[in-house]
Parts: C-alpha cells; sequence; structure tokens
C-alpha cells in the first residue's frame, strides 16, 4: 500500500478505535472490571462505558466520540495500556425514541449495582488468596 492511500482510507473510515488509557505512572495493563454498555448500543460521547481496575484505582471509560459501540475484549479481562478495547460507529445515528435524559437515568442504577457486585467479587477474591 502506498502511505497516502492509507491515510486517505483511514480518514474516510467512521470507526473511532477506542484505546485503553494510562490510569497513571507505572501502570502497564488494567482489568475491565465492568462494561456498563453492550455491544452494539448507541453510546453518547463522554457517556461512562466500562469501568477498569488497576492496582490503585478504579476508573470509569468515557466514550470518546458517539456512536454505535462494538466491544473487542470481555468483562475480566486484563488489558495492556494503548491496547484497543472497543470500536465506536461514529456515522451511525442514534436509534429513535432514544433521549440522552433516558440514558442518564437508566446508567446511575445498573452503576451502582455493578460496584457493588464488583466490591463483593474482589472481596471474595481476596479472602480466598488469604485462604490458601
Amino acid at each position: 500500500f502506498n502511505f497516502l492511500i492509507l491515510y486517505q482510507l483511514k480518514n474516510i473510515m467512521p470507526i473511532l478505535e477506542m484505546k485503553v488509557p494510562s490510569p497513571g505512572e507505572s501502570i502497564s495493563e488494567v482489568e475491565i472490571a465492568t462494561w456498563l454498555v453492550s455491544d452494539g448500543d448507541y453510546v453518547e460521547k463522554d457517556q461512562a462505558i466500562a469501568e477498569v481496575d488497576s492496582d490503585k484505582a478504579t476508573l470509569e471509560l468515557p466514550a470518546e466520540a458517539a456512536g454505535v459501540i462494538t466491544l473487542k475484549v470481555e468483562e475480566g479481562d486484563v488489558v495492556a495500556v494503548g491496547d484497543v478495547c472497543c470500536l465506536i460507529d461514529t456515522d451511525a445515528k442514534p436509534p429513535k425514541g432514544t433521549k440522552k435524559i433516558a440514558l442518564a437515568k437508566r446508567k446511575k442504577p445498573l452503576h451502582q449495582q455493578r460496584k457493588k457486585k464488583r466490591l463483593l467479587q474482589k472481596q471474595k477474591r481476596n479472602l480466598h488468596q488469604l485462604m490458601f
């Protein structure tokens, strides 16, 4: 391929590759603790789409653009910083009847439930490690 052709193809493709950001110094990988969206969902820019765990903190991963999301890794997967974790089709239009307010209201209770579930799983892992 000619680099010019490759550059032009990349610029007309409406797919955004979201990469795992670095949560801090000396952290090279994170665990995808929880996906807050499902494969094929329409997401808004800056909407929290996942929670990632590192050795030091749990962080929310916001969508970098609006569009239809395709998940590339599973919950529980350990992913290197800089790896692609999902794709967003930025040409996709929101489904009819989708309202930003409805998305925000729906996300919060589900987010709290998943956070509690994740905390319980982490406590069980720690207890299991202490026992063995």
